[in-house]
């Protein structure tokens, strides 16, 4: 039995906004990959959670799969199909509003755990620890900055201690040996190394982008709604149909 002209309108309205949530799907797993290729040597850092790129990934594949299960049961017209689409758009919605309010709340932690990270992985910061060895190497060449609140964090670290001074990335340009015995020639060099700590430049940035987190996890939350009125409609109709057959 057809669909009557509104509950046509639906359906297709339905396919439509599952083809953008497929399409939405696929930017999420980019976005995941892209951080994951630009920043995933500031990860050291926040070790003690799931990689942010890892979860955006897996993230972009639900919403993906969820998308094209809604677009195959809104064209097949399968009342099955539809309501499981449903009742997974708002599982998605939920825990995209838990996220958006968790980052909210995340942001007054932000600081203390960044700060307590920085100042413990210097303590292991070494050519043998790679990820820690890269990451602090990049940090402060690229925010030219020293060390988590400044240059003399470096001082009581067991790098600081074995050469006298910082690492060469803590200079304003990067020669070999630059930040040797800085703390044994009494700061006189003090003009080729940059002073400011890291900490203040990469707090901003992770309280800026927690908050974007925030606002666009409960915005598409909230958009997802739509689709689930679409889903119920359709399955309402679909059902009755079924019953009067």
């Amino acid at each position: 039995m057809a669909l009557d002209t509104g509950m046509k309108c639906v359906k297709y309205l339905l396919f439509i906004f599952n083809l953008l949530f497929v399409v939405s799907g696929s930017a999420v797993i980019v976005v995941g990959a892209v951080i994951e290729a630009k920043y995933g040597t500031y990860l050291n850092f926040m070790s003690t959670y799931l990689s942010a790129p890892s979860v955006l990934i897996a993230v972009g594949v639900l919403i993906f799969s969820v998308g094209f299960f809604g677009c195959c049961g809104a064209i097949k017209e399968n009342h099955c199909m539809v309501v499981t689409f449903s009742v997974l758009l708002v599982v998605i919605f939920v825990v995209q509003v838990v996220v958006g309010a968790a980052s909210y709340i995340m942001r007054s932690e932000v600081e203390s755990f960044l700060r307590n990270n920085m100042f413990k992985s210097m303590t292991t910061y070494n050519k043998t620890n790679e990820g820690v060895y890269r990451t602090w190497n990049v940090i402060q060449h690229d925010n030219a900055c020293c060390g988590t609140d400044g240059f003399r964090d470096w001082e009581s670290t067991a790098y600081g201690l074995s050469v006298e001074g910082v690492p060469d990335d803590c200079c304003k340009e990067t020669i070999q040996d630059c930040g040797r015995n800085v703390f044994t020639t009494g700061f006189s060099n003090l003009d080729l190394i940059n002073q400011e700590g890291c900490f203040d430049k990469l707090k901003g940035d992770v309280e800026e982008n927690l908050t974007i987190l925030g606002g666009v996890a409960i915005g598409i939350g909230f958009v997802q709604l739509v689709g689930v009125a679409f889903a119920c409609c359709l399955a309402k109709s679909l059902k009755r149909q079924c019953e009067t057959v």
